[in-house]
């Protein structure tokens, strides 16, 4: 059987976490005797080459870079790129096509996939089908609409664009229009939790059925890899992994440790410059022991390995949280913030679902109590459910359509 994933990125050139998750099911079905093949939209810029050709882990990858009118501001129907996309499904062949992201090659694919007799299955990894802006993180002084109504949406947009709100309004009302034709067109969709899945039902809105697949645990964590219990003779070592940005919470969790007796650890990139520095000045002002690991990659320590609490206070409205179950599969327990499936969390051993906003209480009640801490880490289970059963259940779903 032939599978063509078709996303906005792919590694190396970007390694987030759908791209995590869309890597480590393409190994776990490469293993099972699947034929993979992947087309990618990429960041870098358009330099005369329309497609690039490379292998990733056995799987052909073919990356198509934008031109500067290639972007949502543009229009969300990109011919050009469809175009190339058609090519390489006529020489791929595919059984399925599984569409991990719309964001970078646009709509369009859903029809691609009809003309050519192939059945499409989609995930929403992100919230880019409910937002323009993709996590539900509104700017301009508003709050998200709970539904498809865009008022609001219109304000927050136009507070990035500056395009004035009856361009904004038109452009809104006619991406929700073909957002709604592409996912008619799909055979099968599946979300990572049922929070991706109820925003998808309610903001598109999509009256289809979407089946909760979790992605779970990405890589194996072999048991000399979890973390011996707290030293009492150093301070506790508190922290957080991942992208670095004032979106998942970073000044919050500051704040939240300033006075607590405790090193404050981040692994990760800063995509922000002016933001490290900050950050790293109020740090020193209120005298935080920071201790920053930088970029790490697969294959590398894994920076749970570094810590005994770790802490993701996350403000957007997250579609699963990859960095939990790493935490977990370490034997590091959980603080967490409740924003969209994070607060699915809240019946997960090891975990703690806070609002950010008491955050600095949580904290302080478990590193100031040693007993509370350890009955937290005694509740993660030794072992944790993993992509296979993601591939598994996603297997069953192409042979059930090829």
């Amino acid at each position: 059987m032939k599978v063509c994933f078709v996303t906005a990125n792919f590694p190396p050139e970007a390694c987030g976490g759908t791209e995590q998750v869309v890597a480590a099911l393409l190994r776990e079905l490469v293993d099972r005797g699947l034929e993979v093949a992947v087309v990618s939209g990429s960041d870098r810029a358009h330099d005369g080459a329309d497609v690039v050709s490379e292998r990733y882990e056995g799987a052909q990858v073919a990356r198509l870079p934008r031109k500067r009118d290639e972007h949502d501001r543009h229009g969300f129907v990109r011919a050009r790129l469809l175009g190339l996309v058609r090519e390489q499904l006529l020489e791929v062949r595919p059984d399925v096509v599984h569409v991990h992201a719309f964001s970078a090659l646009g709509v369009g694919v859903g029809e691609l996939c009809r003309d050519l007799g192939v059945p499409m299955v989609c995930t929403f990894h992100d919230l880019w089908t409910t937002c323009a802006r993709f996590f539900r993180l509104p700017a301009g002084g508003v709050s998200c609409p709970q539904g498809s109504n865009r008022d609001a949406c219109v304000t927050c947009i136009d507070a990035d664009l500056q395009a004035g709100s009856d361009f904004v309004e038109r452009s809104l009302r006619e991406r929700d229009r073909l957002v709604r034709e592409e996912l008619a067109r799909a055979a099968v969709c599946t979300a990572p939790s049922r929070t991706a899945a109820s925003f998808v039902q309610r903001c598109v809105p999509y009256d289809g059925e979407i089946e909760v697949v979790p992605h779970g645990l990405l890589c194996p964590v072999p048991a000399d890899h979890r973390v011996a219990p707290p030293n009492p003779e150093r301070r506790l070592r508190v922290g957080t992994f991942g992208g670095l940005v004032p979106e998942k919470g970073l000044l919050e969790l500051l704040g939240a440790v300033c006075s607590l007796p405790c090193e404050l650890h981040l692994a990760g990139p800063f995509h922000d410059q002016a933001f490290a520095a900050r950050f790293r000045e109020l740090a020193r002002g209120q005298r935080t022991v920071l201790r920053e690991r930088g970029r790490y990659g697969r294959g590398e320590r894994h920076p749970a390995r570094d810590l005994d609490l770790a802490v993701f206070p996350s403000k957007c409205q997250e579609t699963y949280g990859l960095v939990i179950d790493e935490a977990l599969a370490h034997g590091v327990p959980v603080v967490c913030s409740d924003a969209g499936a994070l607060a699915e969390r809240a019946a997960t051993p090891g975990v703690v679902v806070t609002p950010i906003d008491r955050l600095a209480s949580v904290l302080g009640d478990l590193i100031r109590s040693p007993e509370r801490l350890s009955a937290l880490r005694a509740q993660i289970p030794t072992e944790l459910p993993t992509i296979a059963l993601s591939a598994d259940r996603h297997l069953d779903i192409y042979r059930s359509l090829a």
